[in-house]
């Protein structure tokens, strides 16, 4: 039986932005790519862990190997946290398990203001250029585009509760190093999202790491650096 391999989405996307990995990975491994854009009832990171888990037992697996971007990071470390015998690998896909500062969290006040006031299609044309490095986003407008599409119809409700939920979420160092199994750290300098130091910082935590840092990507190294990062991924699933 193939070992399941759990990919989730960040914010502001959908499980689509793995579509280009799942072809690939999936000759090798079961993939499991739950999709959660739309959902406005889960109200706390937990509350996506349990999705999650329910997903993944749903499809007759105990254990699998987690990987998650950015809030979909957040996720895969509560998942971790509530189900550590379930876990076989962590991956944190520019991410981090430190919680948000007050900064931060005020940022996220105002975007759940603007949200309400101005819709979901406004802010995802606003928000989805900062996601990525800005020479990359000179280059190659059409797939900035493309994303903005793709994701512009997301309900306001959804894209609310899963800015509160990332706001209210708790540090989680201790869970990395809790961890007894390998943790991969994927971490672009030109990332606004999550502070490249914060990323960079939380490396050593766990016992088992690999990281890959990339010096010209913003907070989608899935798209701007596709096939560096798929080549790392395949690696770090074949230490899991």
């Amino acid at each position: 039986m193939k070992k399941a391999v759990v990919l989730l989405h960040g914010f502001g996307e959908d499980a689509t932005i793995w579509s280009g990995y799942v072809p690939f990975l999936q000759k090798d491994f079961y993939m499991i790519v739950p999709e959660y854009a739309r959902l406005s009832n889960l109200k706390s990171i937990e509350d996506y862990a349990d999705f999650v888990e329910k997903e993944v037992t749903s499809k007759g697996f105990e254990k699998c190997v987690i990987i998650g971007h950015s809030m979909g990071g957040y996720i895969a470390l509560a998942f971790a946290e509530k189900y550590p015998e379930k876990v076989l690998g962590l991956g944190l896909f520019h991410s981090t398990a430190f919680a948000d500062s007050d900064e931060k969290k005020a940022a996220r006040d105002k975007n759940v203001e603007f949200l309400k006031t101005h819709g979901a299609e406004a802010f995802i044309k606003v928000s989805t250029p900062n996601l990525y490095a800005e020479a990359f986003a000179k280059k190659y407008p059409e797939i900035i585009q493309k994303h903005i599409e793709a994701t512009s119809t997301l309900p306001v409700e959804a894209l609310i509760a899963g800015m509160t939920a990332m706001r209210d979420r708790p540090d989680r160092k201790h869970v990395l190093k809790s961890l007894r199994c390998p943790v991969m750290f994927i971490i672009g300098e030109k990332d606004k999202s999550v502070n490249p130091a914060d990323a960079k910082a939380q490396i050593m935590v766990p016992k088992f790491f690999s990281s890959s840092i990339l010096d010209e990507v913003g907070h989608m190294g899935m798209v701007e650096e596709p096939e560096d990062c798929l080549k790392f991924v395949g690696k770090f699933l074949l230490k899991c």
